[in-house]
Parts: C-alpha cells; sequence; structure tokens
C-alpha cells in the first residue's frame, strides 16, 4: 500500500475520533514494543490543544505510525513529544521522513527529544545540519544556546551535564536496538531503565 504523511492538530477531531484514533495509537505502541496504557496515549496525542500531529497513513486511512510535537517559535525549536512507527512499515525510512515534515513544517533551527531509545537518536543524526547533533559520540562541549533551549522546555531542563533527565520516567523502558552500536554503547551507555537522554540536532530549516 502507498502511504503518505497527513499534519493534524487536536482540534481537527471529534471526541468520537480521538477516541479511535487513541485505541490505533495504542495498538501501534504495543505491536512496536512500547506498552502504555489508553489514558497516557490520549493525553500524549490530545492533552495540549495546540500540539502538532504527524500521521503516516495508508491508501485505507489507516494509522501505521504517528509523532507529536511542540512548535516553541520564540525559541526556534521543536520538541518532539515521540515517535512510533508500526513494525509492518519499519526499516523504510518513514521516521525519518516524519522528522523531515516535521522540520519543514515549522521551519525552526532546532529539532529536540527526550528520550530512552538509541532508534531516535540515529533517526535524528540522519536530519542533523552538517552532522550537528548533541549529545554526539566525541561529546564536543555544550554550546550556551543549547542549554538555553534545554533549560526552557519542561521536560528537558532537568538534565544533567550528560544530557540525561534521571527518573524521567515512571515505568521501565526497553532499550531498543540500533545498527551503529556506537549509539549505545557510548551515547546511551549511562542510562538507567527510567532515565531519559535529551538530544538536540541543528536543522538549518530557517535558512
Amino acid at each position: 500500500m502507498k502511504n503518505k504523511i497527513i499534519i493534524r492538530t487536536p482540534k481537527d477531531f471529534s471526541d468520537n475520533e480521538k477516541d479511535k484514533i487513541t485505541i490505533r495509537c495504542l495498538e501501534i505502541a504495543n505491536k512496536a514494543n512500547f506498552p502504555t496504557y489508553y489514558q497516557d496515549m490520549y493525553d500524549h496525542l490530545f492533552e495540549n490543544e495546540f500540539a502538532e500531529l504527524f500521521f503516516i497513513i495508508d491508501e485505507s486511512k489507516e494509522i501505521q505510525g504517528f509523532a507529536t510535537c511542540d512548535n516553541c517559535i520564540k525559541k526556534s525549536y521543536t520538541y518532539l513529544h515521540g515517535i512510533i512507527i508500526h513494525p509492518y512499515i519499519q526499516g523504510k525510512g518513514w521516521g525519518v521522513k516524519l522528522l523531515q515534515e516535521i522540520i519543514k513544517k515549522d521551519k525552526n533551527d532546532f529539532l529536540t527529544v527526550r528520550t530512552h531509545n538509541p532508534r531516535i537518536y540515529e533517526m535524528m543524526g540522519q536530519v542533523a545540519s552538517n552532522g550537528l547533533i548533541f549529545p554526539n559520540i566525541t561529546f564536543a562541549e555544550v554550546p550556551e544556546e543549547i542549554w538555553e533551549i534545554i533549560y526552557s522546555h519542561p521536560d528537558m531542563k532537568d538534565a544533567d551535564k550528560d544530557l540525561i533527565v534521571r527518573g524521567a520516567y515512571p515505568d521501565e523502558k526497553i532499550m531498543q536496538t540500533v545498527k551503529d552500536k556506537s549509539i549505545k554503547d557510548v551515547i546511551f551507555k549511562k542510562l538507567e531503565k527510567n532515565d531519559a537522554q535529551v538530544i538536540i540536532v541543528c536543522t538549518n530549516a530557517a535558512n
């Protein structure tokens, strides 16, 4: 089937539609080995009425993947709350395509996320302008501009010197496998099962 990406906001949907979308996205999350529950998924998608919702849909309009974001215009960055792809279409580049659509829409200078998933780091690296990503393998000093972005968002502001938010999740997260072994062995090696790694890439999207 031919897939495409659509962009919506929570205000675009009726309560009945939100319920159906939540159930479908919950199904995708469980199949993709990111188990959660209905209310958590509903809040993730619809609690913030100004959130940006990016859906991968097939020809029958069935959701096959999704991402949710905050567009922080004043600081010129987008905060990615999460991205989950149905296993059926994983490995076909749809995660990177979602990130590219987010960058294209928001036209911000930076894309940020807080995650326990090394695969997200791998995807973020593919959309980084000139390979500019923090943290990185050599872990060059983090510029003050990056710290200002981190401190400006409630989900990132408690990051330590390694850009890790300790105890970020109430439940333990499974660390996914990743093609580039150094990502897991170097970048994610200091994470405990409830921690989250803050990742920031320069997108140069505004230029």
